[in-house]
């Protein structure tokens, strides 16, 4: 095999961090742990410190029944600057999405997430790239290559995912939206934003235990059968230990239907956490967390046609004929196909990790993190091209193979003096080994003239990724009511890409020879990022902050293109590098009756990571990675929740989002699509809530609530076609329910997306198999259907 390529950036004049080899991370991993186990601490569970008291205090009011809430809100906590603060007090821009929320708007899976933020979008997770193709502000990653990684950080329980994140949400106590760079404290795949998830972990010294299940089915009067099943149990095992234990199991189906043997679709899930507390004193913490998270497709398709021409470019389909022979009707509420070829994907992660806390005799608090994480997919099998006729494309015997070792140490120093800070070490070590084989069927009649009966291609694909980085954040009081704030971090990168394609093609007398082409790439990077801002405290309910942030992403290797040209040397797609300015309000009003945050940004990207992606004559799609020069996103943001009376709560999140444009003159393929918004960034989103109770009879509490989501018009694929794009649109959901006097158990009713508006998750062009100018397909998903059902728990 040649020897890759070796791409080296420059670098500034500072201390050089070199990635540590497999085994170097193991002994670092080992020593780290055994640094915190040689110190006598304090610290609680998940948090470098702990929060304030009467934070403490007022935090359970959100769980309680509408008609038992107090007047004014209850304090929100976060760890967004990697210790317990009110939300109030942290400058920067934060969405909390509480425990309540998920489940009375059924956020079972991480796409949900951007019903209750206006600045969080989602593309398609099956056909998005890393992280799912989370977006923040319009800024996110939606990239096949390998070596990519998101824009938007997904943490959980202080662990970052990187590329093996898994989708389900269940027995989450919050989710924490950080919008913009976080760099400083949450590494390189946040240079949009965070997506941190904490998990509710166990309680010492109490026996309690949930169960909980939704049905939804057609004869209720929804477009989709779903069944959700959630249940969990904390048991005590000591004065000082703790065990909580968790799962869940989903089953969707009916997202598409296939005309050719009369299936629906049906998408199972399944998985459980198992969470262990040690807390031998009052100044020492250890938690264990174990997870396993499967899912299943089977008949789930790639995508659903949406629009079909008479004829295609080349003349030699008629895709709107074909289909309508095969029983298809394309309309953009299409959702069947007809396929004759398999449709399965599977999936598989499993996780460990290791938080000890302690905290030193002079009040500084030690945390380190270790974890591992696998993810295992496949085998797979998709018919992209959606037909039982000729010029078929067929994925099969897809695999994946992937895990990362982390380890993360950092101290803290006491909260409430002069100056406040945060520092740490983080390690990376990520690992992906990837087959594929893509299988194009021509037209068989043409085989008489010289055309192959079968082309087919098996891409395998390596990559190994190393991160190494220190990091630090302080805050400086210069008087009790201004701080001033300063974060660095050193980041120091390796990646190695290596790519083999195997090609076979098939004549119906004879064959080609195999043909083997290679390409490989190692690149280096470091950077340093960082952060400084300031920040007023108008009154103890008000605060006032500015911050001035730079953002990073890892460099990507583009082997794709060096196969294409026939190169050995896979080329470089730079890292991306965001510039962003903040400023922002916090406040509360009428006697903490009303929280409202405001922010406005200013986030310019250099060298912003996309894809081009091209379809072949025969039908095979290809997709470039590559780099658009710059990038700018900026507007205003507002989250506001109310509470008007004891009974009523409302809640808001908004969010304009001007710029996020291609420069002008930039191609895709062969199109100039400068001044075109970029894929999954609306101009206007808007998000609202409510939620209104009391009592009849004994003590039964009632309540009726509702969510709406508005959402200017949304691009999906990069053409000038109007098809690729979606319409502003509106979705609705509604909820009524009834819970028992003493709590332990209630049931409710709901209906979402009211109106059943067929909004796409992805949208293809042109159809595969059917050549240039065919038409498109739409992803769909359980949000793109009006679902209707019962809801109902019940605690011990």
């Amino acid at each position: 095999m040649p020897s890759p390529h070796v791409i080296d950036h420059p670098a500034p004049q500072v201390a050089r961090l070199r990635p540590l080899p497999g085994h170097l991370l193991y002994a670092g991993v080992l020593t780290g742990s055994l640094l915190g186990l040689a110190t006598p601490v304090w610290a609680q569970a998940g948090d470098v410190a702990a929060a304030p008291a009467e934070v403490a205090a007022s935090a359970p009011s959100a769980e309680l029944p509408a008609a038992r809430r107090p007047a004014e809100l209850s304090q929100v906590v976060v760890t967004a600057q990697k210790r317990s603060q009110r939300l109030k007090d942290v400058p920067l821009a934060v969405s909390v999405v509480q425990a309540e929320v998920l489940e009375k708007q059924g956020l079972r899976d991480i796409t949900d997430l951007a019903k209750s933020a206006a600045s969080l979008e989602f593309g398609d997770t099956k056909s998005g790239g890393a992280g799912g193709s989370a977006s923040i502000r319009g800024i996110g990653t939606a990239v096949f290559t390998t070596s990519a990684e998101s824009s938007v950080g997904v943490v959980v329980d202080g662990v970052p995912l990187g590329n093996i994140a898994s989708g389900a949400l269940f027995d989450m106590e919050r989710v924490e939206v950080l919008r913009g760079p976080q760099g400083t404290l949450f590494g390189k795949n946040a240079s949009a934003g965070v997506l941190n998830m904490v998990t509710k972990a166990p309680k010492l010294n109490r026996f309690e235990g949930f169960a909980s299940t939704e049905l939804a089915a057609t004869a209720l009067g929804s477009d989709l059968g779903n069944t959700v099943l959630r249940a969990g149990v904390n048991v005590p095992l000591g004065e000082t230990t703790a065990l909580r234990a968790t799962a869940h199991v989903d089953r969707l189906t009916g997202v598409y239907h296939n005309v050719f043997n009369g299936q629906d679709s049906a998408t199972t899930g399944a998985g459980a956490r198992i969470r262990f507390l040690w807390r031998p004193d009052a100044d020492t913490s250890l938690n264990l967390i174990a997870e396993h998270d499967r899912w299943r497709e089977s008949g789930a398709v790639f995508f659903a046609p949406t629009s079909a021409a008479a004829s295609n470019t080349a003349g030699n389909h008629a895709p709107a004929a074909e289909f309508a022979a095969c029983g298809v009707t394309v309309s953009h509420r299409n959702n069947e196909v007809c396929s004759d070829g398999p449709e399965q994907r599977r999936q598989q992660i499993d996780g460990l990790s290791a938080q000890f806390d302690r905290t030193l005799a002079d009040g500084l608090a030690l945390t380190s993190i270790t974890a591992w994480r696998q993810r295992r997919t496949g085998p797979d099998f998709s018919s992209i091209d959606m037909g039982s006729g000729w010029d078929k494309v067929r994925s099969s015997d897809g695999r994946i193979e992937a895990r990362q070792i982390t380890q993360e140490l950092r101290l803290a120093s006491p909260t409430g003096q002069t100056m406040d800070w945060v520092a740490g070490l983080f390690l990376s070590d990520y690992r992906s080994d990837k087959t594929n084989t893509t299988t194009i069927l021509p037209n068989p009649v043409l085989a008489a003239f010289g055309v192959p009966t079968t082309i087919s291609t098996l891409a395998e694909t390596a990559t190994r990724t190393n991160s190494a980085a220190l990091f630090g954040q302080s805050t400086w009081k210069l008087s009790p009511a201004t701080s001033v704030l300063a974060g660095l971090r050193l980041t120091h990168d390796r990646v190695r890409d290596e790519q083999t394609q195997t090609g076979d093609v098939v004549f119906s007398s004879f064959a080609l020879p195999t043909t083997v082409k290679t390409a490989g790439a190692t690149l280096t990077s470091r950077n340093v990022s960082g952060k400084i801002g300031l920040q007023h405290r108008l009154s103890p309910q008000s605060n006032v902050y500015a911050t001035l942030g730079r953002g990073y992403k890892g460099p990507q290797i583009d082997n794709d293109t060096a196969l294409s040209n026939g190169q050995t040397a896979g080329l470089e797609v730079r890292p991306e590098l965001s510039t962003s300015l903040e400023a922002g309000l916090k406040t509360s009003l009428l006697a903490r009756r009303v929280d409202l945050d405001v922010a406005v940004f200013h986030n310019r990207i250099r060298d912003f990571q996309e894809q081009s992606c091209l379809l072949s004559a025969v039908g095979a799609l290809t997709c470039t990675p590559l780099n658009v020069p710059h990038v700018t996103s900026q507007g205003v943001e507002a989250d506001v929740r109310a509470r008007v009376t004891p009974q009523l709560t409302l809640s808001a999140s908004g969010a304009l989002v001007l710029g996020t444009r291609y420069p002008g003159g930039f191609q895709f393929d062969g199109q100039d699509v400068g001044g075109q918004r970029l894929l999954y960034s609306p101009k206007a989103k808007v998000t609202l809530g409510a939620e209104y109770g009391g009592e009849v009879g004994e003590g039964w509490a009632w309540s009726v609530g509702g969510d709406m989501t508005y959402k200017s018009r949304v691009r999906y694929c990069n053409t000038l076609d109007a098809e690729c794009s979606y319409g502003e649109h509106v979705i609705v959901g509604l909820r009524g329910g009834l819970r028992s006097p003493d709590d332990r158990w209630g049931v409710a009713l709901f209906v979402r997306n009211l109106t059943d508006e067929r909004v796409p998750g992805a949208v293809l062009y042109p159809l595969p198999g059917k050549g240039g100018g065919s038409g498109h397909a739409w992803s769909l998903g359980a949000n793109s259907f009006r679902t209707v059902g019962l809801q109902a728990d019940v605690k011990f």
